[in-house]
């Protein structure tokens, strides 16, 4: 995977949240996913099942980075060129199996 400038324990802290929610996807998008971002980007995910809003609430609250979060759910009304964008452009960061 391509450096996405995020540290493994956020990673690490990111999966968790995912699995105490009942998140079935997390798939990060935009700059980091591309590469192309720099220290300060925000952190874009699109979330698919479970507690997305629980997940959203939990990430802001119980990670320990200072970046901002941008989260989709994608089980609402998504723009049509972001769905695009987050299929061509996203890396799963967890699935549930």
């Amino acid at each position: 995977m391509e450096d996405n400038g995020i540290k493994k324990e956020l990673l690490v802290q990111i999966r968790t949240i995912a699995a105490q929610n009942g998140v079935k996807k997390v798939i990060l998008f935009g700059s980091r996913a591309r590469g192309d971002h720099n220290r300060t980007s925000d952190i874009d995910l699109a979330v698919s099942g479970g507690n997305a809003a629980g997940f959203a609430a939990d990430i802001e609250e119980e990670t320990a980075t200072l970046l901002e979060y941008d989260i989709v759910d994608l089980a609402k009304p998504v723009n049509k060129e972001l769905i695009e964008s987050i299929k061509k452009e996203g890396k799963v960061l967890y699935e549930k199996i």
